[in-house]
């Protein structure tokens, strides 16, 4: 049987709760089949969803209120709702507690790290030294940016190679590392573009967007494969584990 994904809302608008269709797209070009998992206030409900899904994504978005890691806004750049971010949060920590996969992209990353006890920059300005402008303005979401140069002996690595070409919509970025979590890919300039669990079957985080390369770049097309088959086995592998 297909591995069904459990896909996170990315926000809201307007009344109305989605998910970019990207996102869809790879999945099902992967193989899985995907639920769609609403913001919802009643936490009870997160144990419905484990019932279901056999790993979980967590999409792009909007910025993560500073709230969330303890600081005041500093920044005029950005949208936030905190309504959402709680909940966003909130999940993350609850699919942690279980042993199934889980792929964080952009925004999803970065709440990764949060729930890890990491921090986030509000703004990239806002680190010292000179930064890359990672907001690109392209015809195409597929279209590249920049390199990223992977960590060895980490996934990304052993799927993708030394160096990636990607893309790159982000402004907010990793500050510091949540404890258990390791980087497994940064830019020239020192930025973080991917976060790894190696104690997990399956657990990373990427500052850019896979889905919207998926038809033009084979590694990301082989991250969401491994992703989807490793959700293809978690429930047969383990049990929820506490985190």
């Amino acid at each position: 049987m297909n591995p069904i994904i459990g896909v996170v809302v990315c926000g809201s608008d307007s009344g109305r709760q989605f998910v970019t269709h990207s996102y869809i797209q790879a999945l099902e070009s992967a193989g899985a089949v995907c639920v769609l998992i609403p913001c919802t206030e009643d936490d009870s409900h997160f144990p419905c969803y484990y019932g279901i899904c056999d790993g979980f994504l967590f999409c792009g978005g909007d910025d993560i209120s500073p709230r969330l890691f303890g600081e005041d806004l500093l920044t005029e750049r950005g949208q936030t709702d905190m309504h959402m971010d709680c909940f966003h949060l909130g999940f993350m920590k609850y699919a942690l507690s279980t042993s199934l996969p889980i792929f964080a992209i952009c925004r999803g990353m970065q709440v990764l790290n949060l729930a890890y006890g990491g921090t986030i920059y509000q703004d990239i300005s806002l680190r010292n030294g000179v930064s890359q402008n990672h907001m690109q303005h392209s015809a195409s979401r597929g279209d590249v940016c920049h390199r990223v140069a992977c960590t060895k002996n980490s996934l990304l690595y052993n799927l993708c190679g030394s160096f990636l070409e990607t893309n790159s919509f982000h402004h907010q970025c990793v500050k510091t590392i949540g404890k258990g979590l390791s980087v497994s890919a940064v830019t020239a300039d020192g930025i973080v573009e991917a976060l790894e669990d190696s104690s997990r079957s399956f657990l990373v985080g990427l500052q850019w967007h896979p889905e919207c390369m998926y038809a033009s770049s084979p590694p990301m097309r082989e991250l969401f494969s491994k992703f989807v088959d490793r959700a293809r086995y978690a429930k047969n592998i383990s049990l929820p584990v506490q985190f």
